[in-house]
């Protein structure tokens, strides 16, 4: 700790981001401050009253620091830190369902709707859809209620007119590529369908009852139910409606709620007066309510578009979540924290209740989840006699075709829970025959050639290496990673009896079976297989690798296997003779002649 505090006074006083590191130099926690002395100092020269923050401080045996020029950098890194090193004490907004939106570039000359899951700045957005209505439904209606291009053809003025489609016929589309309408009338009809999309549901809902009737006045009584089934999903959406709101209002309400050991931050998304979309996160750790809600809002909204101009927050210090929506928006974004019986609040008290229920419904779930994560990081420490905490634990497997298509899966796990965006993974270039034990040395060996890479998944270094395999396996791996210095744990996982073998240890580690700990170790074993399995059959399906016996008419499996038991690479098999084919057992005359034909063309 004296050399904590050494390095604490010597800190600057301008504005940047602190990293703080246990004992292992594993991250723990990522902040920013305006004033980088003043605000660590805070952690060491004072008794911490929040326990979580007591905790943290205890475990921290170093600590770096950058320096930036503003609170817009500092904010920008912190959260990029966050993404890379995923600090446990830090919030960490996992992956969450990406919903459907409707978007629209108004700086097409005929500008079209269309559902997309990706954003884009030159996009305008609306949803996301919920409550039993998706964007799919939304953009069904329009279909019917506005005469909208439904192509992506390139159209401008300058275009000439081209034959209207089927759409046209049906009065579904106003047919601008066949200029039967002006620029001015096409955006009249693009701004009654935003007007829709932002609430305003009268004036569709009422064309939608007159085509109705008029294709049932023409006995079109298909077009009459569809149009009937549009008219239901209007009442759908119609059904959230927040009478006291008014129409045309966009929110999104955030409220973190604390029930003892589990927390849940709760997002209500208000769209035309309207709750479209109820998500609720679960937070396992955070140090301060301030910390939770700015970092929560900045991860959210990278995932999200911000098509809101107000968002409701209870009380809490929003300065540094004003500063960034400013700049995610490029405009202001009101923050309000509404007075209580407020209609504003009420939203609040619904998102809390949303919480709530949330922690209660789910708090078995989360102590298992904690108890198979954390917890088990905790236990294989203990289990295996290990020297650290294996907070990132990486693991490899090879995966191949009879010889072929050779390749390496890397995966991770950080604080016991998968972390695909960690993933990577290797085309095997060295090795033309079947040997697992040389593919291994190849991929350890470009994985720790890389730990100065830019790449966040290679510059991190592991705490816990697995090889999935056993001693053969994991003598190679002593091989190669003692030439790269590697001083960090390192073991193998025998498949048949789940042996777990350690270097220079020729008696295995038997984990109890069903404990989280090997539960812990099989994760990272059955992920790194998968992911090494999917890479090795997508090669198969691309034909990546040319001139390989896959591209054969007339030779199977069977005589693949065959082949490679015999020649082992398909070098030798193409430099054989037509005689050595022939006398290959499970080849027959004719298909050794097609074989030999091929690599001679």
């Amino acid at each position: 700790m004296n050399i904590v505090l050494d390095k604490v006074k010597r800190l600057t006083t301008d504005p940047g981001v602190y990293i703080m590191k246990d004992k292992d130099e594993n991250v723990i926690y990522v902040g920013k401050a305006k004033n980088l002395k003043k605000r660590v100092s805070q952690y060491f020269l004072r008794e911490q009253e929040i326990i979580k923050v007591r905790n943290m401080v205890s475990n921290v045996a170093d600590f770096d620091f950058y320096v930036v020029n503003d609170e817009v950098e500092a904010l920008a890194l912190e959260n990029n830190l966050i993404k890379k090193y995923k600090p446990y004490y830090n919030i960490l907004l996992k992956d969450s369902k990406t919903y459907a939106y409707i978007k629209v570039n108004l700086k097409e000359d005929y500008p079209h709707f269309e559902i997309s899951r990706k954003l884009n700045k030159n996009d305008k957005y609306f949803g996301p859809y919920m409550a039993g209505v998706t964007a799919k439904d939304v953009l069904s209606i329009m279909d019917y209620a506005f005469p909208l291009r439904k192509c992506r053809l390139p159209l401008s003025e300058s275009k000439k007119p081209i034959k209207p489609c089927l759409f046209h016929e049906m009065h579904m589309c106003s047919a601008p590529c066949a200029k039967l309408v002006s620029k001015q009338e096409y955006m009249k009809i693009v701004e009654d369908a935003i007007r829709f999309l932002k609430g305003d549901t009268k004036e569709v809902e009422q064309i939608l009852k007159k085509k109705m009737a008029l294709a049932s006045e023409h006995e079109n009584y298909e077009v009459a139910l569809k149009i009937r089934d549009r008219i239901n999903m209007l009442d759908k959406l119609k059904a959230n409606v927040i009478t006291s709101l008014g129409s045309l209002v966009d929110y999104d309400v955030f409220n973190l709620i604390t029930s003892g050991e589990f927390s849940a931050m709760c997002v209500l998304n208000i769209r035309g007066g309207k709750l479209q979309g109820v998500e609720t996160f679960d937070i396992l750790n955070f140090l301060d309510e301030n910390e939770a809600y700015t970092q929560f809002i900045m991860q959210y909204y990278l995932s999200h578009p911000l098509i809101v101009d107000e968002i409701i927050l209870k009380e809490c210090d929003t300065t540094e979540i004003e500063l960034f929506l400013r700049n995610k928006a490029g405009k202001k974004i009101i923050v309000t924290k509404p007075k209580i019986d407020s209609v504003k609040f009420k939203l609040l008290e619904m998102a809390e209740k949303n919480a709530r229920i949330h922690i209660e419904k789910n708090l078995e779930r989360n102590v298992k989840h904690i108890n198979a994560s954390m917890g088990a990081v905790k236990q294989l420490k203990k289990d295996l006699n290990l020297s650290r905490e294996p907070k990132r634990i990486e693991c490899y497997d090879i995966s191949h075709t009879y010889g072929t298509y050779t390749v390496a899966s890397m995966v991770v796990l950080i604080n016991g829970e998968k972390a695909p965006s960690m993933y990577r993974k290797f085309k095997i270039e060295t090795v033309e025959f079947i040997d697992d034990f040389a593919s291994m040395r190849e991929v350890l060996t470009r994985r720790m050639e890389k730990l100065k890479s830019e790449d966040i998944s290679f510059s991190s270094m592991p705490d816990l290496i697995v090889i999935d395999g056993g001693k053969g396996q994991l003598g190679i791996a002593v091989e190669v990673l003692e030439k790269f210095n590697y001083t960090n744990d390192l073991i193998s996982l025998a498949k048949r009896e789940e042996e777990v073998f350690k270097p220079h240890n020729s008696v295995p580690y038997m984990l109890q079976k069903g404990s989280y700990s090997l539960r812990l170790v099989q994760l990272a074993r059955d992920e790194a297989h998968r992911f090494a399995i999917t890479f090795n059959r997508q090669l198969r399906s691309k034909g990546m690798y040319k001139g390989g016996l896959e591209s054969i008419s007339g030779v199977g499996p069977a005589t693949r296997r065959a082949l490679l038991r015999q020649f082992r690479t398909i070098e030798n098999i193409k430099n054989a003779s037509l005689e050595e084919l022939e006398n290959t057992k499970g080849v027959t005359k004719p298909t050794a002649k097609i074989i030999y034909d091929h690599f001679r063309r």
